[in-house]
Order: structure tokens, then C-alpha cells, then sequence
């Protein structure tokens, strides 16, 4: 398995230095210090954390030209030309290496053995973009490239243990994904629906007339009216998924629907073509980010056309909410920094918490009181394990709060994540508004669950309509609890095996890391690493590819049998 060490910073060009403990207590206040050396001498009259000038390392990223060029940005967002680790230069921030015919031959081979080609050079894409998103989901998790399941982690048992299904969310969205299910009829069929439930999007949608809401709903409803023209005239998703470009598939009107798709053909194929009752038998399912949406359409809570519209208008209301007065960011490429919609995740440096990085992003987040509307913002969106979190905002204030974590010695910005919009942030109160109207409308139609989810706000249990609406509609404005979630699983409700379904691997590559730092940790405790609350270690499956099929189905029947 090929690694690579994650560099100190994912901000600064190489070659920077490492900050020492005098000067981080020099240039920071008291309160924020780690350091243990004597006390410094009393700092400026200024020593607001977000006022204070940029160290010269910030300020020679933040003047570069290239990070604020619309080209590279869309490079930046896009996984399979994905290079975070290298800040740009001005002479190589568009290349886009030209692969030998040798090698796309060798790629168009693979691709057809893996049942990815279809003899139209469409595998060769399909294969070039998963290993790129790999790649990058690498950057996300701490540096290491995401490993194939070893065949290991599928065994059977005698008895077949508690399990979870999970669905990835915002961000998983790559060119190509799950292209190897199209010619599987359950897949075949999800996307006939999905797509006539698009084709009916914009009459549903103005059926829920939010332009006749009051205050900002209203000037969000209204915004969609204006813009219906356009939108009608957009390529189909289908073609985007399969075809890209992906900073087409990166909207999140686009790249929200394509999730909740994907995922459902994955999870019908696998229990109508092989034959594995997943849903069913399932303890608990668990959706993080947008993917609750999936985990609510694999439990019957929604169907699958409410959930696709559903999507459809949460990316639309977060995208044109940016653009309200109160908000004053913006999606678009080409903004400020300081206006620039973003989120971006961050690996915590080793002895350092969640409670250490949020107290200060809070006292960050004081000291921007005097800037207009969220000109500067930044806040925690998602704790995603007990190494990565993420934070949203605007592209200058996520700089800027990961270079004052980087001096503090707390943690390190791993990459942007290929989004159009901050997710989980205080100000998408109105894109939460316009949610709760769409959920509650009479032309949406929901169900109990069938087996219990799990919200990723609280991880408590989402078992009837109102509380699957009340939780669907707070986790837009407020942090994803990821992390405690998994960590309950296994503790409070006897859940053993995790099936991460769906496209990508970077939550289940977090999980089984934090599953290993677990058993670590019992062993040091004189715990004999016998496993969570000694009931056994917890496995982590996914099936993110024909193989992983393949793979849980011979578990599965093993299992049967045995």
C-alpha cells in the first residue's frame, strides 16, 4: 500500500518553518498559548487573533495570484486534477498532464477487467477519476492513500454480528462513480425514476411557493423563480455523473441528488441482483451529512422521488443563500476570498482535542463582530472522526483560523473538499427554513422508518416522520457529530459491523483508523485490546466497488451457511 506522510501545514509552501513555542506565544495571546517557556513580552496594543496582520507565510499564500484564480480554482475543487498539498505557482497551477496511450492503454485493460469499460475510452475516465479521488480522500483522513479492503476484513462468522449501514454525504462526488452499476436492471431503475423526478422538479418546487414567505425565505423562493429558466435548460444528471465535467457534478444541486442515486443503486443492487436483505436486517442506518437523506429513502421514510427533489432544492436554497444581504458570501469562483463560500478539513495533531480546536475557532469567531454579515466567518461544520474535523465559512477566515491552528501546534489543514457551498453553518438558517417548508408540505410523504436511524447531530434515534423532519432541517445550520456517533455503536447499541455504502471511502478509512487508535488504547490501558466494552472489535466494511459486492455477498453467504 503506498503511503505518504501528511506535511505540518497543508496551507504553507514547502520549505516554510515550523513554527517554535516562542514564537507562537509571541504571536498569539496569553489565553491561546500552549506553550510551556517563560512568559513573553507584553504584545501590541492589537492582539486580536483575526485583526492582526498575516504572518508573512499566510500573506505570501494569500497575494499568490493563483489562489485566488477562478482556473485553478476549479482545478482545486475538482478530484481527479486534485493537488492540495502544493500550494500553486503561477507557472504550473493549470497543467494537466497528458497520460501516454501506453498507459491509457494499460488503464482501458485494467478498466475492463474490473468491469468499468464500456470500449469508448469512458472506463479510462472512470478509473483515472476514482484513483484521483482516492487520492485526495487520502489528504482528507491524515495523508494516507485509501487502501483496498483487504480480503481479510470480509470473514464470516458463525454468527453474523449487529450491523449498520452508512451512507457517505457532501463531498463524496466524483466523474464516474458507480458507473460499473449501469448495467445492473435495480440500478437501471433508480435512475428512471430519479430522473423523472427531476423532470417534474421546477413544477413541484413552485408548488411550494416560498416566494410567498416573508423575510429571507421569501427573497430565496423568489431567487429560484428567477433562475428557473436556466436551470431547464441544464444537461440531465445522469449525463453529469457519467460524463462530468465535475465542477458541473460539484454543485450541490447536482452533486446532492447524485449521491442519494448512487447510493440507492448500490443498496438495491445489492439486495435485488445479490440477493442481501441489508436494509432489513440492519440494527441501525446511519446517513452523514445529505446522506441522511439516502439513509431515510434505504428505510422507506421517503421514496426515492421526494428524496431527489428533496436534495435537488437543498442544494439550490444553500447555494442562493449565500448571496442574501444577512450572509454576503458567495459560490462563485471568482469572489474575494474573504466572500468566498468553502469548507475544509483538518487533521488533529497528536495530544490535541475537539475541545482544544473549537474553544478557538469560538474566540476567533468574537473577534469578527465588526465585519459585515459572514464576511470573514468560519465555524466548525463536522467532526468527522477523533483526527479530522471540518470547518466552513469563507476561504479567507478558514485560512486565516487554520494558520492560527497550525502556530498553536493543534492541527493542520489537509485539503478543500470539493463543495459549492459551507454546509452545517449557523447562517444557512434561511436554506433551513426553506427545508422545513418543503418537508412539511402536503406533496412530500413520509414514513416510519422501518429500522431506526441514527441523527448525526446528537446520534439519538430517528424512529417517526417528525423527528426524521426536525433532524433533516437543524443539521443545515448546525456541526455534524460524526465521530460520537461511531463511537456509540458499538458501546450503547451492540453494533459490531459498519457497511460504508456508497461512493468514495474516506469515512470508512476515518472509521477504521479511529477503531484502531481504540484497540490501541485499550492495550495501553492494560485492556488487553480485547475490543469496545469487551464485546469484540468492530469491523469496518466498504463496498464501494464491484469487488466489495462480490466480496460482502460470499461473507454473507458464508454466514448463511454456516
Amino acid at each position: 500500500m503506498m503511503r505518504t506522510a501528511l506535511p505540518r501545514s497543508g496551507l504553507l509552501p514547502s520549505g516554510t518553518p515550523s513554527c517554535t513555542c516562542a514564537r507562537q506565544a509571541s504571536h498569539f495571546p496569553a489565553s491561546l498559548s500552549t506553550a510551556s517557556s517563560p512568559p513573553p513580552p507584553p504584545p501590541a496594543p492589537s492582539t486580536s487573533l483575526y485583526a492582526q496582520p498575516a504572518t508573512p507565510a499566510l500573506a505570501q499564500a494569500l497575494d499568490n495570484p493563483a489562489w485566488s484564480d477562478p482556473a485553478y480554482l476549479r482545478r482545486y475543487r475538482d478530484p481527479s486534477r486534485h493537488d492540495a498539498r502544493l500550494p500553486p505557482s503561477t507557472s504550473r497551477r493549470l497543467e494537466t498532464s497528458a497520460k501516454s496511450s501506453a498507459a491509457s492503454s494499460s488503464t482501458s485493460d485494467a478498466s475492463s477487467a474490473n468491469g468499468n469499460g464500456n470500449g469508448n475510452g469512458n472506463g479510462v475516465k472512470t478509473q483515472r477519476s476514482r484513483r484521483n479521488r482516492l487520492e485526495m480522500e487520502a489528504l482528507w483522513s491524515g495523508g494516507d492513500f485509501s487502501p483496498p479492503i483487504p480480503l481479510e476484513s470480509y470473514r464470516a462468522q458463525t454468527t453474523r454480528p449487529r450491523h449498520a449501514l452508512l451512507f457517505p454525504g457532501s463531498g463524496s462526488q466524483y466523474v464516474g462513480m458507480g458507473a460499473f452499476l449501469r448495467e445492473q436492471k435495480p440500478a437501471q431503475d433508480v435512475w428512471t425514476e430519479a430522473e423523472e423526478a427531476l423532470a417534474g422538479f421546477e413544477d413541484w418546487r413552485k408548488g411550494l411557493k416560498l416566494h410567498e414567505h416573508e423575510g429571507e425565505l421569501g427573497q430565496l423562493g423568489r431567487m429560484l423563480d428567477e433562475t428557473e429558466a436556466a436551470r431547464r435548460k441544464e444537461p440531465k444528471l445522469r449525463e453529469v455523473v457519467f460524463e462530468g465535467p465535475q465542477d458541473e457534478l460539484t454543485r450541490s444541486s447536482n452533486a446532492q441528488p447524485a449521491i442519494l442515486v448512487t447510493s440507492t443503486a448500490f443498496l438495491r443492487t445489492l439486495e435485488r441482483q445479490y440477493n442481501l436483505p441489508l436494509s432489513k436486517t440492519s440494527s441501525l442506518i446511519l446517513g452523514h451529512s445529505s446522506g441522511e437523506y439516502s439513509a431515510a429513502v434505504a428505510t422507506g421514510a421517503l421514496s426515492l422521488t421526494d428524496g431527489v427533489r428533496l436534495t435537488r432544492l437543498h442544494g439550490l436554497l444553500t447555494h442562493y443563500a449565500l448571496s442574501l444581504p444577512s450572509i454576503g458570501l458567495s459560490p462563485d469562483l471568482d469572489a474575494p476570498p474573504a466572500l468566498r463560500g468553502q469548507m475544509s478539513a483538518l487533521v488533529l495533531n497528536p495530544g490535541h482535542s475537539h475541545a482544544e480546536l473549537t474553544e478557538v475557532i469560538a474566540k476567533i469567531r468574537a473577534e469578527r463582530q465588526n465585519l459585515s454579515g459572514s464576511e470573514g466567518t468560519v465555524e466548525v461544520a463536522s467532526f468527522n472522526s477523533t483526527t479530522q474535523v471540518v470547518l466552513a465559512g469563507s476561504r479567507d477566515g478558514i485560512l486565516r483560523a487554520s494558520e492560527v491552528l497550525k502556530e498553536l501546534e493543534i492541527a493542520s489543514r489537509a485539503a478543500d473538499l470539493p463543495v459549492s457551498a459551507p454546509f452545517h453553518c449557523s447562517f444557512m438558517a434561511p436554506a433551513a427554513a426553506g427545508m422545513h417548508a418543503a418537508l412539511t408540505s402536503p406533496s412530500i410523504t413520509l414514513h416510519t422508518p422501518s429500522t431506526p436511524l441514527v441523527s448525526g447531530l446528537d446520534g439519538s434515534l430517528i424512529t417517526t416522520p417528525s423527528s426524521l423532519v426536525s433532524g433533516l432541517v437543524a443539521q443545515i445550520s448546525r456541526p455534524v457529530r460524526w465521530s460520537s456517533c461511531l463511537s456509540a455503536l458499538p458501546t450503547t447499541h451492540d453494533v459490531r459491523r459498519l457497511i460504508f455504502l456508497g461512493p468514495g471511502q474516506a469515512l470508512a478509512n476515518l472509521a477504521r483508523r479511529d477503531a484502531k487508535l481504540r484497540r490501541e488504547a485499550e492495550v495501553a490501558a492494560g485492556g488487553g485490546g480485547a475490543g469496545e466494552a469487551e464485546g469484540g472489535e468492530t469491523e469496518v466494511l466498504s463496498v464501494a466497488t464491484e469487488k466489495d459486492m462480490e466480496r460482502l455477498r460470499e461473507t454473507w453467504e458464508e454466514e448463511d451457511g454456516a
